[in-house]
């Protein structure tokens, strides 16, 4: 594993910006696209919280100077990079979780922790991870076990490396 640890200010910018994307949704833990609606509005924005620093993980271990997480652009743009998408889970065994909404392009990569320390478990393109191999069968979405991903360290030599700038 390939571990990150954030420093007092990115964790705070983390939390501001976990925060601040549940606000500009008017977010509830309660929505629709969730499968675990059984939490607190502030358990729900620590949840955020920690994926946005598992994207700050992500793009200091690819050494991206001068990345801010957004706040609102959902689906629309990557995590990270050209065309990283970041799926963070507080379990270190945990799996990679792909959803319909997750862009066909983009490249996921699974990082596991709490902050301040991430550990950058691997990655696989989105579209490798939609086979029927990984299709759950209770949710309708697909979960990649780690033993199943590409070490990170391979990604940026990798034909899938231009995702990364």
């Amino acid at each position: 594993m390939n571990r990150v640890v954030l420093d007092y200010a990115q964790e705070i910018e983390a939390h501001q910006v976990g925060f601040a994307r549940v606000y500009a949704l008017k977010g509830r833990p309660d929505h629709p696209g969730r499968f675990n609606k059984g939490i607190s509005l502030h358990e729900f924005i620590a949840e955020n919280a920690e994926a946005v620093g598992a994207e700050m993980a992500v793009a200091q271990f690819f050494g991206l100077r001068g990345f801010k997480p957004t706040i609102n652009t959902f689906k629309n743009e990557a995590d990270v990079g050209g065309r990283l998408e970041v799926k963070w889970t507080k379990y270190d065994n945990g799996s990679l979780i792909i959803n319909k909404t997750d862009r066909q392009q983009d490249v996921a990569v699974l990082v596991t922790g709490r902050s301040p320390v991430y550990q950058l478990a691997g990655w696989i393109p989105v579209s490798m991870a939609r086979q029927p191999i990984f299709h759950h069968r209770l949710q309708d979405n697909y979960w990649v076990t780690q033993r199943d991903l590409f070490p990170i360290t391979d990604l940026r030599s990798s034909t899938y490396g231009n995702s990364i700038d």
